[in-house]
């Protein structure tokens, strides 16, 4: 909801297929805040005193620091829309983000490479937005009749008699050549166009369900924009609705916001714009394409947004602004739980719907989906291995079942040249002893440093740990260091920790430029 409102003067009624449903908690959530995860962990148990308590200890609202992503769909990208993309996550990253957000700049072809990251360098989320380049494959023809995705979607699946009819008749005045030769240019082209479309919807779709699968380590709300310049989904030409069901499901299941962020520019569409078609057509046979051709791109966008409980926001030149609103609108929730008591609701098919009571002016943005939390944290029991410490370094996210930290320095030294100094630290409280005999155990350690190009530097370490050096502290960290003979470049650091005695594993990670000199 867009206007903010104190808890104990916004009624809000649940229902259920329109029945209204009992709630067995209305809270309001800071994002990003400590207390974030733990009311959200308090709901799902059904603990109202916890979730009692935590209201009246309440931390403040950004201890934790946002996540956010933004989601370039550079498959469907032109220049002007690359610019405006570079343009409005360049505009967050100097002029909104703050100390303690933790921001990703991410890609549809993947082209960033190991920079698309979270991460609270600035330096780092430059030179990723530096590195974005339009995979916007059009089609390579030396035709000045011009074709768009929609035209061809609208020819091969929707049957558009009239606009096939215009595309013959301008392919015959623009070669000189019979109708029969028309048909079989037009009809090739929109066959190809088609085809290259599909493969970029289904591209775009499923990579960013899988994005949104791999945030499953971090708590919270995460809050994802996803950026181009649109796209058509068809279901006559292939199964993107059903793909897109499946990312507003991993949307809910992950706690994933999405906001849509238009770039393509609002002009008439390529069928009536003579700077791009040399054969514009005026004629009642292709009256829809104009609308078609800016309607359809972004249905998607705004079917995204809508399902996951975001917005969206197709105004190129106001994306800037519809970033800020978004921020300020997601910085805080309302937390509603209720238990389904049948066989429709618990399976999902159930339809859901939250008002407030006496406000017919505001209005309720919520997921549309809904999941069975106790299936999705289903996890096989599997004993601890060696290479739990190389999943852990490779790890996407941090491990946190050895909450461990890493701090990167440089200095510059005669012999040596650039020396990086890491310090490294872990919480001796999740530590296990032996009991018998002198009490200690036995700290893995696995470091990587690695730039930009693919270079790296490793180590290895092994902490013998005796738990009175452990507990002789008041915060029971244990800390230590390494040092690394580096050139030049922009670096992250990687580290990863296992205890031996009771297998659990924790991994950290921070990045560092090491200039030249």
């Amino acid at each position: 909801m867009r206007e903010t409102i104190p808890r104990q003067t916004l009624p809000s009624e649940l229902r259920v297929d329109s029945e209204p449903q009992p709630l067995s908690f209305f809270e309001k959530v800071s994002a990003g805040s400590v207390d974030e995860e733990k009311q959200l962990t308090a709901a799902r148990k059904g603990d109202k005193a916890a979730l009692a308590k935590l209201q009246k200890t309440s931390a403040s609202a950004t201890d934790r620091g946002r996540v956010v992503f933004f989601f370039v769909d550079d498959l469907h990208l032109t220049s002007d829309g690359l610019t405006r993309a570079r343009s409005v996550i360049t505009h967050f990253v100097e002029n909104k983000m703050t100390a303690k957000d933790r921001v990703a700049v991410v890609s549809t072809s993947g082209q960033i490479g190991f920079l698309q990251q979270l991460t609270d360098n600035k330096a780092v989320l430059r030179e990723a937005i530096s590195r974005l380049n339009s995979k916007y494959n059009p089609e390579t023809t030396a035709s000045k009749v011009t074709i768009s995705e929609v035209d061809a979607n609208l020819v091969a699946n929707q049957g558009d008699s009239g606009l096939f009819a215009y595309l013959m008749d301008a392919t015959m005045k623009e070669f000189q050549t019979t109708a029969l030769n028309a048909y079989t240019i037009v009809t090739n082209r929109v066959r190809q166009i088609n085809a290259q479309s599909r493969i970029a919807e289904l591209d775009t779709l499923s990579r960013l369900e899988s994005f949104m699968r791999s945030t499953t380590p971090l708590k919270g709300r995460k809050l994802l924009f996803f950026i181009s310049d649109g796209f058509v989904v068809d279901a006559k030409r292939s199964n993107g609705s059903d793909v897109m069901r499946r990312v507003a499901n991993e949307a809910a299941r992950n706690g994933v916001v999405i906001y849509s962020l238009g770039t393509r520019a609002n002009t008439f569409g390529s069928g009536i714009d003579v700077s791009k078609n040399d054969y514009p057509d005026f004629s009642p046979r292709t009256a829809g394409r104009s609308l078609a051709e800016s309607k359809m791109p972004q249905a998607p966008l705004e079917t995204l947004a809508e399902e996951t409980g975001g917005r969206s926001y197709l105004n190129a030149s106001g994306l800037d602004d519809g970033v800020v609103e978004a921020l300020a609108e997601s910085s805080a929730y309302y937390l509603l739980a209720w238990r389904p008591d049948s066989e429709n609701q618990r399976t999902g098919k159930s339809q859901i719907k939250v008002v407030v009571k006496g406000r017919p002016d505001l209005r309720v943005r919520m997921r549309r989906h809904f999941f069975d939390f106790r299936e999705s944290t289903k996890a096989q029991a599997t004993a601890p291995t060696p290479n739990d410490l190389r999943i852990a370094l490779a790890s996407l996210y941090p491990r946190r079942d050895l909450p461990a930290g890493v701090a990167a320095s440089f200095v510059n030294t005669a012999d040596k040249g650039t020396v990086l100094n890491v310090s490294m630290q872990i919480d001796g409280n999740f530590l296990s002893f032996e009991e018998s005999g002198k009490q200690q155990t036995i700290v893995d350690v696995l470091g990587v440093a690695i730039d930009d190009r693919g270079k790296f530097s490793t180590f290895s370490q092994k902490l013998d740990i005796p738990r009175e050096v452990v507990f002789a502290k008041d915060d029971h960290s244990i800390k230590w260091n390494q040092a690394l003979s580096l050139p030049s470049g922009l670096y992250q650091v990687r580290i990863a920790v296992r205890d031996r005695q009771n297998g659990r594993t924790g991994s950290a990670m921070t990045w560092i430029e090491i200039p030249q000199h």
